[in-house]
Order: C-alpha cells, then sequence, then structure tokens
C-alpha cells in the first residue's frame, strides 16, 4: 500500500508460511537492501481508509547488516524520536509514530 505524499514505515504483507518476524524480516531485504533482526512487536492499529482496513503491526528491529537504500520508495530518511511527528504521516502509521515519539530512549 502507498499513499501518495505521506510517509509510511517500510513492511509489508505477511505471507503464507511466514510469521511475522520473517515477514519483517523479508520486506526489509526487498524494499531497503539490508538485513535486519525483528526485536519485539511495538504497535498495532487497525485503520479503515475509504476502499480498505489496514491491521499495522509495527515491529522494532536492529539493523544486522547493510545499508538501507531507498529501492522501492522515492525517498528515505532517518529521524530522531523526538522529530518524528515533524512529517505528514499516513493515518494507519500515525499511531506508531507518536509511540515512537513518546517513548523515552
Amino acid at each position: 500500500m502507498s499513499i501518495p505524499n505521506m510517509w509510511e514505515f517500510p513492511g509489508g504483507k505477511v505471507e503464507k508460511g511466514e510469521n511475522l518476524k520473517q515477514a519483517i524480516e523479508r520486506e526489509i531485504r526487498e524494499e531497503l537492501d539490508c538485513n535486519i533482526k525483528a526485536v519485539d512487536v511495538f504497535n498495532e492499529n487497525t485503520h479503515e481508509y475509504d476502499n480498505f482496513i489496514v491491521n499495522l503491526i509495527t515491529v522494532k528491529c536492529k539493523l544486522a547488516s547493510g545499508k538501507p537504500t531507498a529501492n522501492e520508495h522515492s525517498k528515505l530518511i532517518w529521524l530522531k524520536r523526538e522529530n518524528l511527528l515533524s512529517l505528514k504521516w499516513a493515518p494507519a502509521d500515525i499511531p506508531a509514530a507518536v509511540k515512537l515519539a513518546e517513548e523515552k530512549a
């Protein structure tokens, strides 16, 4: 799913035969050409758009190897937590962005 002119966390759908951690590790390899280690579920949110419903599960991860590269996206940026809310987030991503911004490091 892509929402024009709004920011989204990277990721995608869990495919048949995958668990959540395998899915996010695969999605990041495909989208950002690096390897991560999924650590723990951080936030879960269901959002109803006009034409579909998204159940967004945000997973905290650690970079294992490589450098994230914007292969499938127009732009990739790193922000400090306190700057996350300066972006225009896709509605389904807002709860995770707010929770992460408010979290103590």
